[in-house]
């Protein structure tokens, strides 16, 4: 963990990205932009397994993505087991492992089932889904504006309830 540890002190925190959400930002042509808003993002062993069993397409995208960007998504192994094994009761591995993860490196966690964002949440993990990410890269200047990527997460069948939407959009002066 001191490894971890001594990379959050120099400036950006580190993150620990869930599948989904790992998916959904290269399906939004984004996740390039994450160095802007994170040190490093580290990767379970089983985050990475469900990235390489999506559709074909998916599958290509993700892999050519940890290849182009190898320094910057980290494997990384370091979890309380017991914390893991408890989570895996109702949360899926890669979801449990992310959390596990991210409660043992300090780190954000990149997720965006309800399940797993809930109980991050309740972990006191500060847990990021892809809608906050958005707005975050706005502010960075990675992006110019919100709201087409909103549409093209919800074209996808993301749910984003209305008011939700409409505060994240009032945050960056889009609604």
């Amino acid at each position: 963990m001191a490894h971890y540890v001594k990379l959050k002190r120099r400036g950006l925190p580190l993150a620990v990205a869930d599948n989904t959400l790992l998916t959904r930002l290269v399906q939004l042509e984004v996740a390039q932009f994450l160095p802007l808003l994170y040190k490093h993002i580290l990767i379970p062993p089983e985050v990475k397994r469900e990235a390489y069993k999506a559709p074909q397409k998916g599958k290509r995208r993700l892999r050519r993505l940890f290849n182009e960007m190898a320094g910057f998504f980290m494997d990384c192994i370091e979890a309380d087991a017991l914390i893991k094994n408890y989570l895996q009761a109702d949360l899926d591995a890669g979801e449990a492992a992310a959390i596990a993860q991210a409660d043992y490196t300090k780190s954000h966690v990149l997720i965006d089932e309800n399940k797993g964002y809930n109980r991050a949440r309740l972990m006191q993990l500060t847990a990021m889904r892809t809608t906050r990410l958005l707005v975050l890269l706005k502010q960075a200047g990675a992006i110019p504006e919100v709201k087409p990527y909103y549409e093209k997460l919800e074209e996808t069948g993301f749910y984003l309830k209305a008011s939700v939407r409409k505060k994240l959009l009032a945050e960056v002066r889009e609604e």
